[in-house]
């Protein structure tokens, strides 16, 4: 199993991928029930009928095992459209992404199914692979709108926790906008924005949706925490990273087979309310370097400077500043301002890909 960085001194950050061997190999089984068509929404608050939920995620949901140079595994993901394209994890199908074999099994019967890799960003931990569009039937999940996602919303999470295919857990939205670092030694990686959650997210429901309780997919359950010396299984910290931007994403990989992401120039460490007041600093992201040509340096932001707000986000953190970027698109601009010797200064900065 994949594992990340530390996120607090008590919990252990799992790239919630499955490991094929022994037991969990034969453990493949696959659900059964009656689909049923889309419904409304269900607004925010409301109570789940999960079995519904299920009956309406269960034709999109996938299981996706990869045997590769770089070793063997499971994990989920859902039909995005009808050309048989599918939405996952970049760390599901790294084993075989440079050379290996893909197969999908759908919840709802084909199994074995070849695929191939239309494109992967590890940066992101996100990858699109693509079935043969005539080779089975598709159901592609209905994407949701995870920018309305409110925290105490119930949501369901659908995978293949430990090869078992079709499995459905449930819960909250626990809070949001949070910043998971699951960089793998020298290949680094940040969920983005996460959805954090209490529905329970195991080895193997990496890549699967996360829903609301239409059935919308809001989110790719990617990660879970444990606690050291503490088993394998949830402790209801799990997160997903939001539908909106992986949607960006996986279309930015089907159109070119790769993403580019919004930036501005520079690098920046925290100032922590302690060094704010030790220093006497704003509380933000201070700059220690600047990329000479893009968006920061054209804008006159210089090592030393203190950046507080990005748009229409406060900033007082990297994390922050890193994830309030992110929201918008190469080619923008974007309104930033920051604190130099005392004054506050607001300029327009041009965001650039990389």
């Amino acid at each position: 199993m994949n594992r990340g960085h530390i996120v607090t001194g008590v919990v252990i950050l799992v790239l919630a991928s499955g490991v094929l061997g022994g037991v969990v190999g034969g453990l493949l089984v696959s659900g059964r029930s009656a689909s049923v068509g889309p419904g409304e929404p269900v607004p925010a608050g409301t109570s789940c009928d999960v079995a519904q939920v299920a009956a309406r995620v269960l034709p999109s949901l996938v299981t996706i095992t990869v045997q590769g140079a770089g070793g063997s595994g499971t994990g989920s993901g859902s039909v995005l459209d009808q050309q048989g394209n599918l939405l996952t994890n970049d760390h599901v199908i790294a084993a075989a992404a440079i050379s290996g074999t893909i197969t999908v099994d759908f919840a709802r019967g084909h199994v074995r199914a070849p695929a191939s890799l239309v494109g992967r960003d590890p940066a992101t931990d996100l990858a699109v692979i693509r079935v043969a569009p005539g080779a089975v039937p598709l159901t592609p999940i209905t994407a949701g709108e995870s920018a309305g996602l409110v925290v105490g919303q119930p949501v369901v999470a659908a995978g293949s926790p430990l090869g078992l295919t079709g499995t459905i857990t449930s819960g909250t939205v626990s809070a949001l906008n949070r910043y998971i670092d699951v960089g793998q030694g020298a290949a680094p990686a940040t969920l983005v924005n996460t959805i954090q959650t209490d529905a329970a997210i195991n080895p193997g429901n990496s890549g699967g949706p996360l829903t609301d309780c239409a059935g919308h997919q809001v989110g790719v359950n990617s990660a879970g925490a444990q606690v050291p010396g503490g088993g394998g299984g949830s402790i209801g910290l799990n997160f997903a990273i939001p539908m909106d931007f992986a949607r960006s994403i996986a279309d930015q990989l089907i159109r070119t087979g790769r993403a580019t992401h919004p930036g501005i120039g520079l690098l920046a460490v925290t100032v922590t309310a302690e060094m704010a007041t030790a220093i006497g600093l704003a509380r933000g992201a201070l700059v220690e370097q600047v990329v000479p040509s893009l968006g920061a340096a054209q804008a006159g932001i210089r090592p030393g400077d203190v950046i507080t707000r990005v748009g229409g986000t406060t900033v007082n953190s990297v994390d922050q500043m890193l994830v309030a970027i992110r929201g918008h698109n190469p080619g923008d601009t974007v309104q930033v301002t920051f604190v130099r010797n005392g004054s506050e200064i607001t300029t327009t900065v041009a965001v650039s890909g990389t």
